[in-house]
């Protein structure tokens, strides 16, 4: 049961956002204390439509809060274990991030969820044939060095 103090009632982020999970990795620009580049993998599933926006608040959020916290010159935005089926909202996430400094990897659970929310749902495109999606962590890497 949930206390209320003064009429706030305790929330849980994890019940709110639907068990949506977040890690950070990071990797220093060659022998200093400086970020290079900030890996934030979220893992869990997106409800779909309007019911997402909790969990879209955790991701961004979690985005700008790894942003401010470690000051990175790149950044990898890692969905690929995130279960994303459709809603328009996951949008926001890409345009929050620098497509210049950030590459953003997908995987089997929403490849075709991403394709079609960029590109619109009868496309035939793959979301990996642009430069800033990759569905391999190696390779967004590869790529983000070379920015």
């Amino acid at each position: 049961m949930l206390k209320t103090i003064m009429n706030f009632k305790k929330v849980d982020l994890g019940e709110t956002c639907n068990g949506m999970t977040c890690d950070f990795f990071t990797q220093n620009l060659r022998d200093t204390h400086l970020i290079d580049i900030l890996h934030i993998k979220f893992s869990g599933k997106y409800r779909p439509g309007s019911m997402g926006k909790s969990e879209l608040g955790y991701m961004t959020g979690n985005y700008e809060l790894g942003k401010a916290v470690w000051r990175p010159f790149k950044i990898v935005i890692d969905i690929s274990e995130v279960d994303y089926e459709w809603g328009d909202d996951m949008e926001l996430l890409l345009d929050i991030s620098d497509p210049k400094s950030s590459v953003m990897i997908v995987g089997d659970k929403n490849r075709k969820a991403i394709s079609t929310l960029m590109f619109g749902m009868e496309t035939e495109k793959d979301i990996v044939d642009n430069k800033f999606f990759f569905d391999d962590l190696e390779k967004g890497i590869e790529k983000l060095k070379r920015k």
